[in-house]
């Protein structure tokens, strides 16, 4: 009714019907325009704060995956077995030796 009774106080008597529907529909037509732009501008406020958290965690994952390429697995198990080499030469000693 908001419409209807910003219509009675805009336009002023001696006024057609037509000319009450077209401000009418002309109206509705800016009031479906702001609700349209306020759920844009809702989606594109989530979406920069969502986008933040997921930009945040998606630097973290690259760090654990850069670190982890500085690791390279096949070098640490290389290690692990080079240390189990020299641990078991350290505890026989007469087994490498003639």
């Amino acid at each position: 009714m908001a419409i209807e009774d910003l219509i009675e106080a805009t336009l002023c008597g001696g006024v057609t019907l037509r000319e009450k529907h077209l401000f009418r529909e002309s109206l509705r037509s800016l009031v479906r325009l702001a609700k349209a732009e306020q759920i844009l501008e809702i989606k594109t406020s989530v979406k920069s704060l969502t986008g933040a958290i997921t930009t945040h965690a998606h630097r973290r994952q690259t760090k654990v995956n850069l670190l982890f390429k500085e690791c390279d697995v096949s070098t640490l198990l290389q290690r692990e077995f080079e240390f189990d080499r020299d641990a078991q030469t350290q505890s026989n000693p007469s087994s490498g030796q003639t």
